[in-house]
């Protein structure tokens, strides 16, 4: 009987990764159709990115929320950090994603590049694998040069 932890299994860290590459999809498309796409349709695919990146952005918050609960450790000052913290990217894109395109894309742009670094402090140290932050690593700098590239379509492109 193996004593692997699900997080160990190659398997488990294959369909991770590939997840979240199907997770990039969708900034990939926006970006693309920023820049593509008659101005005309502009206003529908710039909210899409909006409403799409405030559900990752609060869904990266959530995942502190459960590395609290899975911790086999007593209850520390990091973990009281990391439930607090497991809230704000809910909250800031609730309230971001209410705003217009023209000041939630740069807003979310920055938000996604906080709550990395936001991870890389809270994550040290804890029951998170290691292989775990080269995933965000990389799925935060997919995610934030798509949201930045329609950033940059909508200022020279879509919005006068």
């Amino acid at each position: 009987m193996s004593t692997e932890t699900p997080s160990e299994s190659p398997v488990f860290r294959r369909l991770a990764w590939m997840l979240g590459a199907v997770g990039l999809l969708p900034f990939f498309g926006h970006a693309l159709f920023a820049w593509a796409a008659p101005t005309a349709e502009a206003a529908g695919l710039l909210r899409s990115q909006v409403h799409y990146a405030g559900a990752v952005l609060a869904f990266l918050g959530a995942l502190h929320w459960g590395v609290a609960l899975a911790s086999p450790l007593p209850f520390g000052t990091r973990d009281g950090a990391r439930l607090v913290w497991s809230v704000v990217p809910a909250l800031f894109a609730w309230v971001i994603t209410m705003y217009s395109p023209k000041v939630a894309i740069p807003a979310l742009f920055v938000a996604l590049l906080v709550a990395w670094v936001a991870d890389l402090l809270l994550y040290a140290g804890s029951a998170a694998p290691r292989w775990f932050l080269a995933l965000r690593t990389v799925l935060t700098a997919g995610a934030a040069l798509c949201v930045g590239a329609t950033w940059l379509a909508m200022a020279t492109r879509l919005m006068d």
